[in-house]
């Protein structure tokens, strides 16, 4: 399982098929929270096995990238890099060069590394595919995008497979894809029953961060304390779940302000909401009827 794959039930989604077509889902616990595939398609032997091949490549990713699980690439990295270089497959060399760029963007607000150090200790070999620790006691955690990456990854492989229609949603960080729009509601974090926001998606990921049923499981990489004065939740409209997962875990360490001028920077839809309930939205939200 990976680390902080926080979810707060914010975001529920109301599916609708073509004429033509079925809907087809199945969910699983993958990621230290609930994993579901839903797919619109003609053909149900070709749905289904497209998503049994989904949720098996999901539980091969984590495997792979688990901070807990000895075996994992992951571990290896961290047990070893603050020594010597250690090569790393294409795939998670990517992910940690793309993690290091939104530390960067973010001014460390969003830092996978901890246990001392810091994002800007991690040294990176390009040619080579190598890592390295600028000092011993460092270690890796992916958990704070790792989960937005493989949803990005299993919407492609099922793009592949053929399925043209659909939602990968972990826990609460999806991407829908396809013709489609889908309306994704946005609930109130102090009050589930109600909902806050109801907008229409399309080919965009979005994930939610909140606190409110686990306060101080965010922290401030800079100081290793939870953060003060948190928002009560975050949540991202992006082209990708990498994004908007990255992003989601740096504004809530950014503050609203901070988080904002950010995100507006990027031209990134979003809806955040302080510790008091007040609301923040982006321009194209706040037009938006719902």
């Amino acid at each position: 399982m990976l680390k902080k794959f926080y979810f707060i039930c914010l975001v529920s989604l109301l599916f609708l098929a073509g004429c033509a077509e079925r809907t087809f889902r199945k969910s699983a616990f993958l990621l230290g929270t609930e994993v579901e595939i839903t797919v619109s398609e003609k053909n149900a032997k070709k749905a289904k096995r497209a998503i049994e091949l989904a949720l098996k490549k999901i539980r091969d990713e984590e495997k792979n990238l688990s901070y807990y699980l000895a075996s994992s690439e992951l571990s290896r990295i961290n047990q070893n890099a603050g020594k010597r270089w250690i090569e790393a497959s294409p795939e998670l060399f990517s992910l940690i060069k793309i993690s290091l760029a939104y530390s960067q963007l973010t001014d460390g607000a969003f830092d996978i590394a901890f246990s001392c150090g810091g994002y800007k200790k991690i040294i990176l070999d390009e040619k080579r595919k190598r890592i390295k620790f600028a000092q011993k006691g460092m270690a890796l955690d992916l958990g704070g995008i790792a989960k937005g990456y493989i949803v990005d990854r299993i919407v492609k492989f099922l793009q592949k497979e053929g399925v043209k229609e659909g939602i990968v949603n972990a826990g609460g960080d999806l991407k829908v894809f396809g013709r489609k729009s889908y309306r994704i509601a946005i609930r109130n974090p102090f009050d589930k029953k109600n909902i806050l926001k109801v907008i229409a998606v399309k080919n965009k990921a979005v994930c939610t961060s909140g606190l409110y049923e686990k306060a101080g499981h965010i922290r401030n990489p800079k100081t290793g304390k939870p953060i003060a004065n948190p928002l009560a939740s975050v949540t991202i409209i992006a082209p990708t779940a990498m994004a908007a997962d990255a992003l989601a875990t740096a504004v809530m360490v950014m503050g609203r302000e901070r988080g904002e001028k950010l995100l507006q920077k990027l031209n990134f839809s979003y809806f955040l909401i302080d510790a008091e309930g007040k609301i923040f939205l982006s321009d194209d939200l706040e037009n938006k009827r719902g």
